[in-house]
């Protein structure tokens, strides 16, 4: 397999588990998408039909710490399955305060090599390296009407 640019973004597709009742649950195709312009963080897309699909913006060290132990407070909460043999980490994404979360099961092993191919684009400890922090300054004190000078 061949290293990934540091250009390119790091993407994955994979099939999870939605847990929608206690033993019920239905499979749907997650893309996992990691882009060093924004290197803390993780697009988790959902396609939960034909044409239907929902995104997530989360922390690539949150998703590191849940293979390993549960991790997250609020809205976001990832943890391993209690089996090491299982293979399995479950991500509990909770839309809005006080409803109950939604529960996904992703295969361990797709998700780590994932993480492993966006530490090879941008090591931890480096993320703040490849932040264009000029551009957001200059993004943020611009304005909407900055484009038309």
């Amino acid at each position: 397999m061949r290293e990934p640019d540091s250009c390119t973004p790091v993407v994955c597709r994979m099939l999870v588990r939605l847990i929608v009742a206690e033993g019920v649950d239905r499979p749907v195709m997650l893309d996992l998408s990691y882009d060093r312009a924004d290197p803390y963080a993780v697009s988790l897309t959902f396609h939960m039909c034909t044409d239907t699909t929902v995104r997530w913006v989360v922390g690539r060290e949150l998703l590191m710490d849940g293979l390993e132990k549960l991790s997250g407070v609020g809205d976001i909460q990832i943890w391993p399955c209690r089996d090491p043999e299982a293979d399995r980490v479950h991500i509990a994404l909770c839309p809005w305060p006080k409803q109950k979360a939604v529960v996904v099961t992703a295969p361990a092993r797709t998700l780590g090599a994932f993480l492993r191919r966006t530490l090879a684009v941008v090591p931890t400890g480096t993320e703040e390296c490849h932040l264009d922090m000029d551009g957001a300054v200059h993004q943020l004190l611009g304005g909407p009407d900055e484009s038309l000078r």
